[in-house]
């Protein structure tokens, strides 16, 4: 996956709140906290369309037993 970054400008009361979510979750910069508030819209219209909550998914379901030969 590519992904685009995009350069936007936000009033200084936005930036005062995002300086106090940056704060208060210890992300490194305001664009950490921007991408986790857009992560959770995206997660909450997803649940919103399908029911079911994202969550993390792994790429190979190593959870389940392979049946072989032998059983």
């Amino acid at each position: 996956m590519q992904t685009t970054e995009h350069e936007v400008e936000i009033s200084a009361e936005l930036q005062h709140r995002l300086e106090l979510l940056r704060n208060a979750l210890g992300m490194p910069d305001v664009a950490t906290v921007m991408e986790r508030l857009i992560g959770r819209q995206l997660d909450n219209l997803v649940f919103d369309m399908t029911g079911m909550k994202p969550g993390p998914r792994l790429a190979v379901d190593n959870t389940k037993r392979e049946k072989t030969c032998q059983d």
